[in-house]
């Protein structure tokens, strides 16, 4: 019985701080590269600027593993969480400054906090995996995540809509770079709502341990896979970057537009989900992020030749399809198919080819958009489309998790 009151009261929580995270995704996260090209990025920096900051947070649980040691995995959330609430004021003061200053310090001011905030992120997620396992019974895992994915989707819309109607129509007059600022220290307060939200759910039990040792069994043992996903990611990465500077800047998409075609994205993601609570018995996560990750490859091709805001918002539609089916297989691969001793090395192995490889993808794109395709973006869109169709078909054979 106890248990069973522990169990609802930490699951209550999570998911409280799931739609608290998200809130902060849709106000803050999703306007990043608005933000940048806003403060005078241009479209190849603004996709350097979503990839490049990533780097460090794939290698980070190694470099500062002996640092990461000396806490539980439920004390790092935490600290993690503040690092993200403080990137996030951050950025809001660097738009205050900007109101006085030349905008040429913005691009490598903003590489530095962006990647404060996503190595939080990031270096939290092993730990969060390992904290989740213990406080949510394997039987319950279906349940809870379809629960959580659905509350981080429709928190991210709603914060997705409050920023692209403020920034859209200026409420009291107020110029674009305070209303960033406003987005920025709103997010922040729900950042630290999550932190409250996360001390008050029972501490975890382990010490943060990510072993060097295991960690490469686990890849040699997987290296299938990695290898084909790699090469996959890499794809994905060649175009993605740019897609919000291309739709803002050579679009010419104004705010609320934009707003529109990002809701759309999350909204594919809601669907999905609700579609996945019927069919996940029937199906293995294997299945389900393949055939995600199958229907969202191509994707890119078409966007040039989605001349309306509508048609943009129906690919966009189709995308947060795949992609939410590609989140969920691979969340539930590593909290069901995935040893508990093994689950930090898992999502640490994860994030460390993911991350570099996404990197490499975005400064192969902005090369071959500069020098090669003389800044063609209907180009980028076709190669890449056609790439991650076929780096995709290999993950078929290859199953996360699973040897």
């Amino acid at each position: 019985m106890i248990e069973k009151v522990f169990f609802y009261k930490n699951e209550k929580l999570s998911l409280h701080e799931a739609f608290a995270t998200s809130l902060v995704v849709g106000l803050a996260e999703t306007y990043f590269i608005a933000y940048a090209l806003h403060l005078g990025a241009s479209v190849i920096q603004s996709g350097l600027l979503s990839s490049l900051p990533l780097l460090f947070a794939g290698f980070s649980p190694f470099l500062l593993r002996k640092v990461f040691h000396r806490f539980t995995n439920s004390t790092w959330v935490m600290l993690a969480c503040s690092l993200q609430g403080l990137s996030i004021a951050m950025l809001a003061l660097i738009g205050a400054f900007s109101f006085n200053h030349s905008k040429e310090f913005s691009f490598y001011s903003l590489l530095v906090l962006f990647s404060l905030y996503w190595f939080g992120h990031f270096s939290a997620l092993p730990s969060w995996n390992k904290w989740i396992s213990e406080l949510m019974p394997p039987e319950k895992s279906e349940k809870y995540f379809s629960a959580r994915s659905r509350r981080i989707q429709i928190g991210t819309i709603l914060g997705l809509m409050a920023g692209g109607f403020s920034l859209q129509f200026q409420f009291f007059n107020i110029s674009t770079t305070l209303l960033f600022i406003i987005l920025f220290l709103t997010a922040y307060h729900f950042k630290m709502l999550s932190f409250f939200l996360f001390s008050r759910q029972t501490e975890s039990k382990t010490q943060y341990d990510l072993s060097w040792q295991r960690a490469l069994h686990f890849l040699k043992r997987h290296q299938g896979f990695f290898w084909v996903y790699s090469i996959f990611n890499t794809s994905l990465f060649l175009s993605s970057p740019y897609v919000s500077g291309y739709l803002l800047s050579v679009r010419g998409l104004h705010y609320q537009d934009y707003m529109w075609v990002m809701a759309a994205f999350f909204a594919g993601k809601i669907l999905t989900t609700m579609f996945l609570d019927h069919m996940r018995r029937d199906w293995s996560p294997h299945q389900i992020y393949f055939w995600g990750g199958l229907i969202a490859a191509p994707l890119p091709a078409f966007w040039p030749l989605c001349d309306t805001v509508f048609l943009l918002c129906v690919l966009h539609f189709v995308s947060g399809w795949g992609w939410a089916a590609w989140e969920v297989g691979m969340s539930l691969a590593i909290f069901k198919k995935i040893n508990a001793h093994e689950k930090i090395e898992a999502v640490t192995m994860y994030n460390m080819i993911g991350l570099p490889t996404q990197v490499l993808g975005t400064v192969i794109g902005a090369f071959a958009l500069k020098y090669y395709f003389q800044e063609n973006y209907a180009i980028l869109f076709l190669v890449a489309g056609v790439s991650r169709l076929i780096f995709v078909i290999p993950l078929y054979f290859q199953k996360f998790g699973e040897n």
